[in-house]
């Protein structure tokens, strides 16, 4: 019980004297504020950025891989034909299905420039031919009716799919059963896609394409059939995209350089394609988020380390200005570990002082942040925690010397120099 008493006495009189210097306390912690206030927005953002990455990674699938077509310039087109490459074709599809037995389903998407008609002004679709594993490898779901089935790309059905934002543009015309004239052609809807969320910033750097926005058809019903004027070629039909769903997460890498061989070989060496492997995409933005926080990081302990360093001045000039105090303290009996206690507290005090006003200002600046900027961010338990005990740290630090000097004073000079 004296011990407790003691902490509590000792805590009681750390508290009168930093109040008794209010702006010179308030002015020794903004270094420990600035710097919990650092770290923690720090923190914030890169969880924040952080789970957002994994979202956006999670909807392209972090088991597939992309192949393109890539944007080639004159040179680079001219030099396609010289090596007879056909660019990004159906016979690729065929060819990668084949390439590894790690291979869990492989679909394929085609852009057609095709005019539909019955909808608003502004609203302007995007027809694509698809296979029927394109739900599967995207991980979509029907809202209304179902997908495109293997009898619809065998059978050339002209049957389709519409996205979200097109079923609701139509109105009852977009509805499960309903015709819809794409093409010149009167196409039967089979099915209706959910709402899919897909911000710009997304689109923009990844391409991922916003199936809202999207009319699916059977790949295989742009090809020619008598009677029907949409054009195209069997095996040399160009392709937007293949997407490969490998089996797992451990396979991708290999998968991916085989696959990059694979097509190398085909395409006689000309890169008219290219490939986006999220997971790849996924180590970029983790290795980039790692020099984000430790460049930051390393500020903000900056902050703490200067902060830590004027709170060590005050507890200096605190030590000087009440050396009769504690030469007094010595004289009724206060052991050195007593008043190097006494001091620690009042740097503790000051730390967490500054801390707590740190996370409270760590917190309105990382939302500040997301307001203005759009950033996502997300304050855990740890992003709190961390800093302030950080700062606590950093207190015992740097006031374990001016504690230090004040409890191997001599009791009787600092007796001569009470007034």
């Amino acid at each position: 019980m004296p011990d407790i008493r003691f902490l509590t006495g000792a805590v009681r009189i750390a508290v009168t004297s930093l109040l008794q210097h209010k702006l010179r306390t308030l002015l020794s912690v903004l270094g420990v504020v600035c710097g919990v206030m650092a770290v923690l927005a720090i923190l914030a953002i890169g969880e924040g950025a952080r789970r957002e990455t994994m979202a956006r990674i999670g909807r392209m699938g972090v088991t597939n891989i992309f192949i393109r077509p890539a944007a080639l310039t004159g040179a680079q087109a001219q030099h396609s034909r010289q090596r007879h490459s056909p660019g990004l074709c159906l016979s690729d599809l065929e060819r990668l299905q084949h390439a590894t037995p790690h291979v869990r389903a492989l679909a394929a998407s085609r852009d057609i420039p095709l005019d539909v008609t019955g909808f608003p002004s502004g609203m302007t679709p995007k027809i694509t031919g698809a296979t029927a594993a394109y739900a599967r490898v995207l991980r979509l779901r029907v809202m209304e009716g179902r997908f495109l089935a293997p009898r619809d790309i065998e059978r050339k059905n002209l049957v389709c799919v519409l996205g979200w934002l097109v079923a609701r543009a139509l109105g009852e015309r977009g509805q499960v059963g309903k015709s819809l004239d794409i093409g010149g052609e009167a196409w039967r809807i089979v099915g209706i896609l959910p709402h899919y969320t897909v911000d710009s910033a997304e689109i923009a750097r990844v391409s991922v394409k916003d199936v809202n926005e999207m009319i699916l058809l059977p790949l295989h019903a742009t090809l020619p059939v008598p009677g029907r004027r949409l054009a195209g070629q069997a095996d040399d039909l160009p392709l937007s995209e293949i997407i490969v769903e490998v089996d797992s997460m451990e396979h991708v890498a290999t998968v991916a350089a085989l696959l990059r061989r694979t097509m190398e070989v085909a395409h006689n060496g000309v890169d008219d394609y290219r490939f986006i492997v999220p997971l790849e995409l996924l180590a970029q933005s983790r290795k980039i988020q790692r020099i984000f926080n430790l460049v930051l990081g390393t500020i903000g302990a900056i902050s703490l380390v200067v902060g830590g360093i004027g709170i060590m001045n005050i507890m200096l000039a605190g030590v000087s200005e009440r050396v009769g105090e504690i030469g007094l303290r010595r004289a009724v009996g206060a052991s050195p570990a007593h008043i190097a206690v006494q001091f620690l507290i009042e740097a503790v005090l000051l730390t967490l002082g500054g801390g707590l006003l740190g996370i409270a200002g760590g917190i309105g600046c990382a939302a500040l942040v997301a307001s203005l900027a759009g950033w996502p961010v997300r304050i855990t338990v740890l992003s709190i925690l961390a800093p302030l005990a950080v700062a606590l740290c950093v207190g015992l630090f740097f006031g374990l010397y001016p504690a230090v000097r004040a409890s191997r004073m001599d009791p009787v000079q600092a007796l001569e120099r009470v007034p």
